[in-house]
């Protein structure tokens, strides 16, 4: 059975194994998103040529159309696909898709399942040259379905808050403020929970959220509703839910007319960035503010905002973010300064708040703002580098180029910045003679944007598409080498690939690399984790993590994976300091909180653990890892029911995997014969790729110490790496007296 996933990108899989031939064909792809997106009505072969061929005449965008359904047929090996009428339509005998499945929870009334499809936006980040009908059409139904969303969670919510499971409502309420961060219902019903649940701290910080959010964005007060609940909180002693307003007196989404905020889908997109931006601010750099250690007074903290492309065209967008993230990159580099990540600034892609108070929210002293326009192969930039305690304009440069000075342009500007700032440096880091090539090097920054934003199995793949095709066009650039060694590491840690396969060309790659560029950061921390990971070589992948973190002190995504190898020694205070440094450089990024979880879940400190996992999922409700170090937190806590809850909805997310964590934590609250049907249901189906550590542990949790050992001792035998963690996860405690795991350890290279 073929399936169509178009929520959060679009890709083919066959009985779900992802077609990656298939799914690089965009135009055949394109087709059938727009047949499954009809639905059973179809589509006119009139719509479709509009669509796909808007620029050829009629004859030849027929026989371009009859040869794509010919080729989808024979490509796919099923002549059935696309049944021949007079509409063209998807036969569901043959494949279904996300959107038809969700569009039919919808008209079941199963809204859990609806939203639970809808898993990131349609069509989101697929796209094709020259097809601005076809953009048009996916702009169309992108919010179409966007808003089916937003009722379907805000029905979800107002359900299970009126019979009375206020924690789950809570929950509702969020993913609805995280979808629609400006929705008064939604405020209101979060809030309104919040206080229920005794969290009126909470609730009151939401409002303060709501209330900038919409003041900077719409210029408007804080709808009255909103702005009174919060009153009525902060001067009652009490939660009192019968005094709120009630569900029926807030109005639903599609309730509330167009003129009330949504006027257009560009604007709706620029309150969704600066939600993100307000909501995480708030949530985050508080915290940030108390874990992080003090700089040295001579530091000089600055964020580079993603650089405006004022072109007229999208297109454009690459050449404005490849100039911002390698002056984020080169700057990086210099001893005196230090440099906010690209996750975070990235937040403030859309200008809702002013520079001071970006740079305010960001806890830096300086901030570089500026834009790129290109016509043809002209070039004009113009940048600002902006002082945080006056709003001053310490320095301005406008640039008048040709696209092939385009690196250079770089090292002139981080030249420039470094006189404003008077900083005392040896010499700049320039620009690699390896970039010289703009096409190519645009190719590898879409992949390494892919990559750092979505982390599931999709975007992985997407990612590792551009980094070869970046090398395609040019096999010296360092850059994209690097980019398919960490591709290659997530498929194989994931089990998304046979993990051996994984990691030799995960080396090959980084060693590529390297031989290219002995410089690039990127590229030693990419070898350090293959080598910690795969081989177990400790001490090797320390000398490589560290030459890259002398090499580049602000890459925080290096100090991740630095910080999982240390973990698995024991070295929890040195991984600690890696997560504070990465989570202080770059704030908005759920990862490091999501690894102090985790941390603090091996050293037995539960609620630190929890108040971390909570930061990561503010930032990312559907990270699963986060989810099931947030179920063992609540173990060691002694909450039995809340972290069967935190399980389940890891399972959800991730599957297998987290079935195993989940089966452990049923066994261990005295739910074994549960336990034993999930094991039982995975081993029967053959899910145990690259799985041994997971199934050690729900065997642990199950009092079977032989199985245990066996699955472990399996994970050296066929995976290497999928028992790194072993030596100190505290779910393993049981097997520590066995003689059998001195022996394992050694075998680790762990004495």
């Amino acid at each position: 059975m073929l399936r169509l996933q178009t929520f959060g990108g679009c890709s083919l899989e066959r009985d779900g194994v992802r077609m990656d031939t298939a799914s690089a064909y965009r135009k055949g792809l394109a087709l059938l998103a727009v047949l499954a997106a009809a639905g059973e009505r179809g589509v006119s072969r009139d719509a479709v040529l509009a669509l796909l061929w808007p620029d050829s005449d009629e004859e030849r965008a027929r026989t371009s159309l009859r040869q794509l359904v010919h080729l989808l047929r024979n490509q796919l090996q099923s002549p059935d696909l696309i049944p021949s009428s007079p509409e063209l339509r998807l036969n569901p005998q043959v494949i279904s898709s996300d959107v038809a499945d969700f569009r039919a929870a919808l008209a079941a009334d199963d809204l859990a399942a609806a939203v639970e499809l809808y898993r990131g936006h349609f069509l989101d980040g697929f796209y094709i040259r020259g097809a601005d009908e076809l953009e048009r059409w996916t702009a169309t139904e992108r919010a179409a379905l966007k808003s089916d969303a937003a009722r379907a969670l805000e029905t979800l919510a107002q359900r299970t808050e009126s019979a009375g499971d206020m924690r789950t409502a809570v929950a509702w309420w969020r993913r609805l403020t995280e979808h629609d961060p400006i929705s008064a219902s939604g405020a209101l019903g979060l809030m309104r929970c919040l206080d229920a649940v005794g969290e009126r701290a909470a609730a009151l910080r939401h409002a303060r959220v709501y209330e900038l959010l919409v003041q900077s964005e719409l210029g408007e007060a804080t709808d009255d509703v909103v702005s009174a609940f919060a009153d009525r909180l902060r001067s009652s002693p009490q939660p009192a839910i019968a005094d709120v307003p009630a569900i029926a007196d807030v109005p639903a989404i599609a309730d509330v007319p167009a003129t009330a905020g949504v006027v257009t889908r560009r604007r709706r997109r620029l309150r969704m960035a600066a939600a993100a931006a307000l909501v995480v601010a708030f949530v985050v750099v508080a915290a940030v503010a108390v874990v992080s250690r003090p700089r040295a007074a001579t530091s000089t903290f600055i964020a580079v905002l993603p650089l405006a492309n004022i072109s007229g065209d999208a297109d454009n967008d690459i050449i404005s973010d490849g100039l911002t993230e390698n002056l984020i990159t080169s700057l990086s580099t210099i001893p005196d300064v230090r440099v906010i990540g690209r996750t975070s600034v990235s937040r403030f892609r859309e200008r809702t708040l002013d520079l001071r108070a970006i740079a305010d929210s960001l806890g830096v002293s300086a901030v570089l703002d500026g834009s790129v326009q290109r016509s043809g192969e002209q070039l004009k930039i113009g940048v600002q580098l902006v002082s945080a305690a006056d709003g001053t304009v310490m320095w301005a440069e406008t640039y008048d180029r040709r696209m092939s000075d385009f690196f250079a342009i770089q090292d002139e500007i981080t030249r420039a910045i470094i006189d404003a700032l008077r900083l005392r440096v040896g010499s700049a880091a320039s620009t690699p003679d390896t970039l010289r090539d703009v096409l190519a090097y645009e190719l590898y920054l879409r992949g390494r944007h892919i990559f750092m934003t979505r982390t599931d199995r999709d975007g992985t793949d997407h990612a590792r598409q551009y980094f070869e095709a970046a090398l395609e066009r040019d096999s010296l650039l360092a850059y994209a080498h690097a980019g398919l060694s960490d591709v290659y590491t997530r498929l194989a840690i994931f089990a998304h690939m046979p993990a051996r396969e994984g990691f030799a060309h995960a080396k090959d790659h980084a060693r590529r690399a390297l031989a290219l560029d002995s410089t690039l950061a990127e590229a030693y921390v990419a070898l350090g984790h293959a080598l910690c990971v795969a081989d177990f070589d400790w001490d090797a992948s320390d000398r490589v993590f560290e030459r890259a973190l002398t090499l580049n002190p602000s890459y925080s995504f290096g100090r991740m994976p630095y910080a999982v190898c240390l973990m698995s020694r024991g070295r929890f205070r040195d991984a600690e300091r890696h997560l504070l440094h990465a989570r202080t450089t770059d704030p908005f990024s759920p990862a490091p909180s999501n690894l102090l979880g985790r941390l603090y879940v091996y050293t037995q400190q539960p609620d630190l653990a929890i108040e971390n996992l909570r930061q990561a999922l503010e930032l990312s409700p559907q990270m699963d890892l986060a989810w099931q170090q947030l179920g063992h937190a609540r173990l060691q806590k002694g909450m039995a029911a809340e972290a069967i809850d935190a399980f389940e909805r890891a399972a959800a997310l991730s599957g297998p995997r987290d079935s195993l964590h989940l089966a452990y934590a049923l066994a261990v609250t005295g739910r074994a014969d549960d336990a034993r049907r999930i094991v039982a249901e995975l081993t029967t189906a053959g899910r145990t790729a690259n799985m041994a550590f997971h199934f050690a542990l729900a065997w642990t949790g199950l009092g079977d110490s032989d199985q245990a050992f066996t699955w472990l001792e399996r994970g050296l035998d066929e995976q290497g790496s999928f028992i790194g963690s072993a030596a100190v996860d505290p779910a393993l405690t049981p097997l520590r007296a066995d003689p059998r795991w001195p022996m394992l350890l050694r075998r680790m290279g762990l004495e």
